[in-house]
């Protein structure tokens, strides 16, 4: 047999299921004669408005070879199924741990970790302030009607972390061994295959919620104690090596030994930052990024992304990833999160702030698309600088809302004017919008380059400015903050027995990356004794 790939084959939107045809087309060939053919990744290909189709990268094998090159062979190389394996991977079962693991935060990055700890044979107690994921979405309606904030319980806490209440994607800028492990282990969880090949995965936060009970429940089988309602009080420090944890739950804070802590608990929970600084353990202030949500009807966004006659429902609803330089090239504007055919929630993780989010359901068939609109955020000077800025704008839209977790909201037409709206278009967040003008209290170089990128993005995306309605503001892009580790054991730089994983250690972003983070802590890991 020969093997080859092929690149960037071209099937039709409605012959989605027939690849093998179109690769024999392609190659001139009956498709009995193509053997073992595999899909390696796939995705929606819209370059030319109004004939999108999809693209294939695909491998399989012939009994006679083939000509690679040619004009009837564009895209066919010659190829190997020869892979790469975890084992494999340098520094694999290389970092000392104690046998009996302590995990703080049951988000992505925690979860995985958890999971291939004990499936290598670590014992793991798993601690979680919040919920179980099914509780905490019954406290999340609750919110929206009655605005009374948990602050244990959230969009942005409880189990399966922030990314259960987003828009379930699974992007990542560089698949790897790590992530591909994390999307296997989904579709053994009962996600659909596709998200091993498709480009672009999403999930929804519907199957999030089916998918989390099924992990948890796998933690149970394999010998592993999840502890929800039980939150990280302290941590005691000796000698430069972790000693023990105290936990507070609903017999009050107790005293636990701990020889090795891994910490997930996510870029929200601002108290573990204050806890590590004031026990010595090295932090360092970083770049993020803060700005907006935006809603525009889905409709305009499909025709401008995907052109006018497109069946969405072969496509799905149109995304926009935009990008512009700002101020005189000194900043930039670009878009982040941006979920289609979805919804914009309140996320705050402390009394009296607000933030806002996007997320949306498996079908992703609302009416309305939004996204997060952000702007640069330079490292600050100080420690905790970045983290009070974004306290500081959550706390003043607190207020202009009205102090109820209503929304300050803009149409960008009259942001642009610099004037509030006399009526507001209708909108998808749950909690009420109040009417302002953003130029009062919104960071002005973020206003500026906000305004300097949605004219930008009406160029690429003409009725961005006319139909578009800002909602804000959107702070958790990212960490403001890193716990900073040695990358080949993930471990705290300065304290032995802490690691550090995920979005909350400042190395990762989203649910994948995250997610990935525990798959490798889990493979470097040897049990010391």
């Amino acid at each position: 047999m020969f093997t080859y790939r092929f690149r960037e084959l071209s099937v039709a939107l409605a012959r989605k299921s027939q690849v093998r045809e179109a690769l024999a087309r392609e190659l001139h060939l009956h498709p009995e004669q193509i053997f073992n053919l595999e899909v390696e990744r796939f995705a929606l290909d819209s370059r030319r408005k109004g004939e999108p189709h999809w693209s294939y990268n695909v491998i399989f094998e012939t009994e006679r070879p083939l000509k690679v090159s040619g004009n009837n062979a564009r895209g066919l190389v010659a190829a190997t199924r020869e892979r790469e394996s975890l084992e494999s991977t340098p520094f694999a079962h290389s970092v000392p741990m104690a046998s009996h693991v302590s995990v703080v935060g049951a988000g992505p990055a925690g979860l995985w970790a958890s999971l291939h700890l004990l499936r290598r044979g670590f014992k793991v107690d798993l601690y979680e302030q919040g919920k179980p994921v099914e509780e905490r979405f019954r406290d999340i309606r609750r919110f929206f009607a009655d605005r009374i904030f948990n602050e244990h319980s959230n969009v942005l806490f409880g189990e399966g972390g922030a990314g259960a209440f987003s828009d379930g994607k699974l992007n990542t800028r560089s698949r790897n061994l790590f992530s591909e492990t994390v999307l296997k282990d989904m579709v053994e969880f009962g996600i659909d295959e596709s998200v091993v090949t498709f480009a672009k995965p999403h999930i929804g936060t519907d199957r999030l919620v089916l998918m989390l009970r099924k992990i948890r429940a796998e933690i149970a089988r394999l010998g592993g104690n999840i502890h929800f309602y039980s939150a990280l009080e302290d941590i005691e420090i000796k000698d430069g090596k972790v000693a023990a944890i105290k936990i507070h739950d609903a017999s009050g804070s107790n005293w636990t030994p701990c020889e090795a802590l891994v910490l997930a608990t996510g870029h929200s929970a601002r108290n573990i930052y204050e806890l590590l600084q004031a026990r010595g353990v090295s932090l360092e202030s970083k770049a993020f990024a803060m700005g907006v949500r935006v809603e525009h009807p889905q409709s305009l966004i499909n025709l401008r992304q995907l052109g006018k006659g497109v069946d969405t429902r072969l496509t799905g609803a149109a995304e926009y990833f935009l990008a512009t330089p700002t101020l005189n090239k000194t900043s930039s504007a670009y878009s982040f999160c941006m979920c289609p055919g979805g919804v914009l929630v309140p996320c705050a993780s402390e009394p009296g702030t607000l933030a806002t989010n996007g997320m949306s359901y498996s079908r992703r068939n609302g009416q309305t698309a939004n996204g997060a609109i952000v702007v640069p955020v330079e490292a600050s000077q100080t420690l905790f600088g970045g983290l009070d800025f974004q306290r500081k704008i959550e706390a003043d839209a607190f207020n202009v809302g009205g102090k109820n977790y209503a929304a300050p909201a803009q149409s960008i037409k009259a942001f642009l004017a610099h004037h509030a709206d006399k009526k507001l278009q209708k909108s998808t967040y749950p909690c009420g919008l109040v009417p302002c003008n953003m130029w009062d209290w919104l960071d002005k170089k973020i206003c500026q380059s906000l305004a300097e990128g949605f004219m930008n993005f009406d160029r690429k995306i003409p009725g961005f400015v006319e139909q578009g309605l800002i909602v804000a503001p959107e702070t958790r892009t990212s960490s403001p903050l890193r716990i900073t580790r040695n990358n080949e054991t993930l471990e705290s730089v300065n304290t032995q027995g802490l690691f550090v994983l995920g979005e909350g250690a400042g190395y990762s972003g989203g649910i994948v990356t995250s997610a990935a983070d525990g798959v490798r802590l889990a493979l470097y890991a040897k049990i010391s004794r």
